[in-house]
Parts: structure tokens; sequence; C-alpha cells
């Protein structure tokens, strides 16, 4: 019997518009750029069933857009959100660094014990995207999807998949446009996700 698989592609958008900042809410439109990083990272992806997208703009405009010109269903997640950075939002590393350089480290070294002041707590971030995660995996079975969603949903996701500590998602880079392509195999009982690419391009 032939073994059934689906491919999920997760990709981050491009650069938004407003320079680098703690973005997490936050509902920036993508810059000209932005729009050319996620052009150029989905070029080659083929046979795609569905695409499942944040609301927030920067994220949904492009899915938006890439669902009508390739007939897809489209469906937006409140899930796939960006966790909520609270008094840090829209802020830089610098401004962060000079008014409390401690919180900051602290968020960095240990996130579940030093969310963003305000901000949404680590662990219920993650509730809510590994939940989203595995009941797409069993509701998708045998189909690819296209996720279209933000660098903290894609750190979480991989973080999860390849059995990393949660304090160590800041460690994996996920650029604009990045994609993550992962194969889920099913057998009778249970799933098993391998990881088969991570970087700018879809493969």
């Amino acid at each position: 019997m032939k073994q059934e698989k689906s491919t999920i592609t997760l990709l981050r958008h491009g650069e938004p518009e407003g320079g680098t900042v703690f973005r997490g809410i936050t509902d920036d439109l993508l810059t000209e750029m932005g729009w050319q990083q996620m052009n150029d990272a989905v070029n080659t992806l083929k046979n795609i069933d569905i695409i499942l997208s944040s609301p927030l703009r920067r994220c949904a405009d492009f899915a938006e857009k890439m669902a009508a010109q390739r007939s897809l269903p489209l469906q937006k997640k409140d899930a796939l959100k960006e966790i909520d950075f609270g008094q840090w939002e829209g802020q830089s590393v610098e401004q962060i660094v000079r008014d409390s350089s401690n919180q900051l480290t602290n968020f960095w070294q240990n996130p579940v014990d030093n969310p963003p002041p305000d901000g949404e707590p680590v662990l219920i971030f993650q509730k809510r995207v590994l939940s989203f995660w595995h009941k797409l995996i069993a509701a998708q079975k045998g189909r690819n999807c296209l996720i279209v969603t933000h660098g903290g949903v894609q750190k979480m996701i991989l973080a999860n998949v390849l059995n990393m500590p949660i304090e160590a998602m800041h460690n994996i880079e996920v650029p604009y446009g990045c994609c993550s392509v992962f194969h889920i195999y099913y057998s009778a009982a249970e799933s098993a996700v391998t990881l088969k690419s991570h970087g700018i391009y879809a493969e």
C-alpha cells in the first residue's frame, strides 16, 4: 500500500513598510521589494491545492493575489498572526535597548519567562500556533498547502518539528520571503513530519 504524503510550505511575508521594528499585530503593507521577495519565493512552487494566510495585510494581500491568479481556495486564519509585542510594537531594537536593554536581553535568552511588556505570552503564542499546525496536518492529508505567515510563527513550527526547546527558536533565521517546506507522511495511526528545505526559494 502506497504511503500518503502532503507537502506544506510556510512562506514568510516580504519586507513591510515602516522599516526594521518589532512588528507583531501592527498591520503594515508590503513594500515593492516585499512583493518581489514573495513572488520570487513562490515562482517555482507548483501543485498547490490551497492557500492559508494570516489576515494581516503583509501576508493576506499577497495570498489573495496568488489565490486569484492560480484559482485556488484561500482561508485566512487568526492563528497564523504574529505574536503581539505589546509595548514594543513599532519600536526598533535600538529604541528598546536605550529604554530597557535588560528586558530585551532577557527576552532573547528566555522568552517564556520574559515576554514583551503587555505582549502576548510566548506559551500562549505557542499553543495557538501548534494547535493550528497539528489540526492542519490532520485536515489536509494528501494535499499540498501554502501557508503565508510571519517569522515568529515559522520559527515556532520549525522548533517543534526539529524538537528544539522554545528558548532556541530565536536561533533560527527566517528572512523576508523565506520558505520552509515540510513533507508529511501518513500511516494508519500517525503522521511523521520532515523538513525538506529551508531558505529563500521554495524547492
